[in-house]
């Protein structure tokens, strides 16, 4: 079976690793991607999809809106809120890049695509005019702000189709304001941005009304049939573009013909385009700024009326929508309904008083655990010698190959592997370890008694990397944090006191267990499951157990008097009392850790 659907790969895990690199919350759903502004939600795409990065390049997106986008912030709908929403898209994305430099790359591959996906479409002109503008300025800022250089060819038609629909007094203008969308540093400056854009194209839809007003139309109507009206009208328009330039005109549209962005800075060139639309150009095209038989001045009037009138079907909408839709179909139709999600443990409350009594009641076991296993591992370690060709040392026994043409007769030294290994421990805390054991004592009691002496027994051992986490609770918090890897167990006493209750979620213990396993540095890795019952989902703790025994981490199961564990985990130990529990892990790890230095 292929080695990439493994631990290291699967959805919850990476899914997890990278909310904990963005500092955000991930969850895994069924079929649908979304985010709440506090958690984002992957569906449960299999671990072997062919287009993982749209799966990272989402996450890295929606991650950035929850790190970045002030959710509280107001905007209005309709052409505002598309606006906004596209320059707030490439705010997030540019300051997660700033934090996360790797993201830059996620967020490229996903660009590319989506591109490939046909979820970005190139601007084209008998789009809605308010379509055009918000696909220009989607193209503009995702290529020169964001840097996103596959959607260069976007750029470019979108580019040549404002010029060619737009009074040339809004393409210059809109350049300029977006050029001030890179330096926005919050939400409410990207609104506040959004509002200044919708202000541009009230103030030149009124110039282009004024215009008409002022006898242009009619003079332009009187001279419809022919070539030189339609260029005096250019003319004409050409000074309208100039005269703005209190507000840096000029300037605006030498960087636009620079840029690209305007390209019409010839206003004859946007006439003859307009001539053209009796060769099947549209309405929008008719409504140019060199427009039609000299109704452009009126034309351009209504075609910003339009802009600012726009509805949702006027719109191009968000592409990440578009993703979002294929992820969940995806999903539906292929998804793992076995993944989870990989929690964040909680902590247990600490009482230093009960962590030093705790500490009393076993030192003395402890201490004689300790000895045991660090003497057995000590004595697998011992140096042990090979024969070879030449050294300073001869092995006497051997010396009677040499008449044979054998002189491997001298003793090389070698030590063999110290254990390096992180040991996961799981144990179950559910409602029912609170039942009592044949001696009497409650198994929580057992359970926590014989987790604490194994944990502090092992972290003596050089090369050694022990863990504990309890699972049971609720089903919003059901896994709880006692040591961590790198912990020093007995600095964490006080917080074994953990009162069982609740219900088996040992799936998405496990799960936690998993990945944290992923992030240690021990070569060897083992996971250890201390369970009285079933779990609330078994397909669900099949497929985790699955995973990690094909990525080479070791799982064993251990049934408190329930044999449950054997139709789970392919090592398992059942145990008939829970007074057991303390010797059978000895047991365990005293056969696990020689066999691994033998």
């Amino acid at each position: 079976m292929s080695k990439k659907r493994t631990i290291y790969s699967a959805l919850p895990i990476v899914a997890a690793a990278y909310g904990e690199k963005l500092g955000v919350k991930v969850a895994i759903g069924n079929d649908t991607a979304y985010t709440d502004g506090k958690t984002i939600v992957v569906p449960n795409i299999p671990d072997d999809y062919p287009n993982m990065d749209a799966v990272w390049g989402y996450l890295a997106h929606e991650a950035a809106h929850v790190r970045f986008t002030d959710f509280g912030v107001h905007r209005r709908k309709g052409l505002h809120a598309e606006l906004s929403n596209i320059l707030e898209d490439c705010r997030i994305e540019r300051a997660m890049m700033d934090l996360f430099p790797g993201t830059g790359q996620t967020l490229n591959e996903v660009a590319r695509y989506m591109a490939q996906a046909g979820h970005y479409a190139h601007v084209t002109d008998d789009e809605a005019p308010a379509s055009i503008l918000t696909g220009f300025c989607l193209y503009w800022l995702q290529t020169k702000a964001v840097g996103q250089s596959v959607l260069h060819p976007y750029l470019d038609s979108a580019t040549a189709v404002i010029g060619r629909v737009f009074p040339q007094g809004v393409v210059v203008r809109l350049n300029a304001l977006l050029r001030k969308a890179v330096n926005t540093k919050s939400t409410a400056e990207v609104v506040s941005l959004t509002d200044e854009i919708i202000k541009m194209i009230e103030e030149e839809k009124e110039k282009e009304a004024q215009k008409s007003q002022n006898g242009q139309g009619n003079q332009n109507q009187q001279n419809a049939g022919g070539e030189q009206p339609q260029s005096n009208l250019g003319g004409s328009g050409q000074d309208q573009n100039q005269s703005t330039g209190g507000n840096g005109g000029d300037q605006q549209g030498q960087d636009q013909k620079q840029e690209g962005a305007g390209g019409q800075s010839d206003p004859k060139g946007q006439g003859d385009q307009g001539s053209s639309n009796a060769d099947g150009s549209t309405q929008a095209g008719q409504q140019s700024a060199g427009g039609d038989n000299g109704t452009s001045k009126q034309d351009a009037a209504k075609l910003l009326q339009q802009v600012l009138n726009a509805g949702a079907g006027d719109l191009r909408g968000d592409a990440h929508d578009a993703l979002k839709a294929e992820l969940n179909q995806v999903a539906q139709e292929q998804g793992n309904s076995s993944y989870t999600t990989v929690r964040t443990a909680s902590d247990t409350q600490n009482n230093p008083a009960a962590g030093k009594s705790l500490i009393g009641d076993v030192k003395s076991t402890t201490s004689k655990i300790r000895t045991q296993l660090y003497g057995l591992v000590q004595a697998s370690q011992r140096v042990a010698h090979r024969n070879q060709r030449s050294g300073k040392r001869v092995d006497a026994r051997k010396l009677h190959r040499v008449v044979t043409g054998d002189t491997r007769v001298f003793l090389k030294p070698e030590a063999k592997k110290r254990p390096n290994t992180a040991v996961h421990i799981l144990v179950d805390m559910s409602s029912s370890m609170a039942y009592k054991a044949a001696n009497g004592k409650e198994r929580q009691d057992i359970a926590r008694e014989a987790s604490l002496a194994i944990s502090m027994a092992l972290e003596a051992i050089p090369g050694v990397n022990p863990a504990v986490t309890f699972f049971g609770g609720n089903r919003n918090q059901p896994v709880f944090s006692v040591v961590k890897h790198g912990d020093t167990v007995q600095n964490r006493a006080g917080r074994f006191g953990f009162k069982a209750t609740g219900g088996t979620p040992m799936a998405e213990a496990m799960w936690y267990a998993a990945f944290e396993l992923t992030k240690t540095r021990e070569e060897r890795k083992m996971l250890i499951v201390v369970t009285d019952g079933q779990p609330q989902s078994a397909p669900a703790c099949r497929s985790v157990i699955d995973l990690c025994e094909r990525s080479d981490v070791e799982v064993i199961g251990i049934g408190v008097e329930t044999t449950a564990v054997s139709g789970l985990f392919q090592k398992n130990i059942v145990i008939d009392d829970a007074a057991a529990l303390q010797r059978t892990l000895f047991k365990l790890m005293e056969r696990s850790l020689t066999a691994f230095a033998a």
